[in-house]
């Protein structure tokens, strides 16, 4: 809610609050804010703001942004400065000073850009769950997403050529510009289904920030790639004792994971790590539906099977907090044959392995052989997986060659331990596998 008549203006969970109140003698105004639901949490901002809007359906997406306010960003100049003149005769010239980075100046393209997120999310997760998200600047690199209140860094607000102004690299410069999608993606990860423990915390950074990047994957494959190779080789950093980053610890160690050794840790895996898994677990359901998909090429990307497991997430646990057990039961419920590792319908060794290990394998295929047959190519190999730990079970694609074509999924197989043998059955004209060529495993980065 605007306090009006002033130029400050006070901010807070306005899409899921409700205003009541009225200025008394002494020219206070007292309030009562009333929420749509319950609210896990909730917030205020207070600031001489711009405002700006967009619509994402009949949500009203507000954004709030000031002219500066971070230290480090250049002031405007005082005045314009001449330009050195050659001869007297010349007329002389202002010079064109560059602007002041600015966030006030880019408030709409971040409200569009929320809208955007909030109307991508809501045709696959279901309905954003307030009737207004408000978007408000704070000052460093820290964002936060709150119900119906977001708290924007700064530098989110920035346009790419401002981000450049400021030398920020390339990579950093397309990290800023997901984080409106990210923040967007909690109001359904984080506060309308919430998480338990400190274990359970992870979920709600790595779930929203993937669900940020399948936006970037649409639009731009190769930048979207480019952010998991970051998250990939950010944990084999070392730290300053010569250990790597992910062996901090699982994802599920939540902030226990910050220390003094690690000061990234948490970062790194929660995120990192983290985005990975939801990106391993999708990749996943898709290539085991991919035969029902070709037989039904008319359903879309809210009947993709990552996608309609959030939608039922969202509808059965909305207003609750739940674990990470129960957020891969749901995944779990229909899950295909070819991902029931013993033939149990279970995600427990992905829960086991995965959630509950900091293993980087490598994947090697050995020992491959091609059995001509009336009918195809009978294959047979191995899989041997390196630096893994004892626990850890990995449903590995492989993908067959033949002469003139692209690589095509042939299936997927499960490599437990450090040695595991496959036979599968090709088409005609097969002499050659390969393992998971699209890089959907998080492995150890290649040398």
């Amino acid at each position: 809610m605007i306090a009006t008549g002033k130029p400050e203006a006070a901010v807070n969970n306005s899409s899921a609050l409700r205003q009541t109140g009225m200025p008394n003698a002494a020219g206070y105004q007292v309030t009562r804010w009333v929420s749509e639901r319950p609210l896990p949490l909730a917030g205020f901002d207070l600031g001489k703001y711009v405002r700006a809007t967009a619509q994402a359906g009949h949500i009203n997406v507000e954004t709030y942004a000031t002219v500066g306010v971070e230290r480090n960003f250049p002031n405007p100049p005082a005045e314009i400065e001449q330009l050195p003149q050659p001869s007297p005769s010349k007329i002389p010239m202002p010079s064109i000073a560059a602007a002041a980075p600015s966030p006030a100046r880019n408030a709409a393209a971040v409200a569009e850009s929320a809208a955007q997120a909030i109307r991508y999310y809501a045709e696959r997760f279901g309905p954003f769950p307030y009737s207004k998200l408000a978007l408000t600047q704070l000052p460093g690199r820290e964002s936060q997403g709150w119900p119906g209140l977001i708290f924007l860094s700064s530098y989110a607000f920035l346009s790419p050529k401002e981000r450049e102004d400021l030398h920020i690299s390339p990579l950093g410069q397309l990290m800023d510009s997901q984080v409106p999608a990210h923040e967007a993606a909690h109001q359904w990860w984080g506060d309308l289904v919430t998480w338990k423990t400190y274990r359970d915390q992870w979920f709600s950074e790595g779930l929203a920030n993937y669900c940020a990047l399948m936006i970037l994957q649409e639009k731009n494959p190769t930048e979207f790639r480019q952010i998991l190779e970051k998250y990939r080789k950010d944990l084999i950093e070392p730290n300053k004792e010569g250990n790597l980053r992910g062996n901090a610890g699982p994802v599920t160690l939540g902030s226990r994971l910050l220390s003094s050794h690690f000061p990234e840790g948490y970062e790194a895996i929660s995120y990192g790590r983290g985005t990975w898994l939801f990106h391993m677990l999708r990749t996943m359901l898709h290539d085991a539906s991919m035969d029902t998909t070709r037989k039904d090429p008319t359903r879309g990307a809210a009947e993709e099977p990552f996608v309609r497991s959030l939608r039922k997430l969202r509808e059965r646990y909305q207003g609750k907090a739940i674990s990470t057990r129960e957020l891969l039961n749901v995944f779990a419920e229909d899950l295909p044959s070819s991902l029931r590792y013993e033939g149990k319908a279970s995600l427990d060794w992905f829960l086991d392995g995965w959630v509950n290990g900091t293993s980087l394998p490598k994947l090697e295929l050995q020992s491959v052989k091609f059995t001509t047959k009336p009918t195809g190519v009978a294959v047979t190999g191995v899989i041997r997986q390196k630096d893994a730990g004892d626990r850890l079970v990995t449903s590995v694609p492989i993908y067959a060659v033949i002469f003139g074509k692209p690589p095509f999924l042939l299936g997927r197989v499960f490599a437990d331990g450090a040695e595991s043998s496959f036979h599968l059955s090709a088409p005609a004209g097969t002499h050659k596998l390969v393992l998971d060529p699209n890089g959907t495993i998080l492995t150890a980065p290649k040398s």
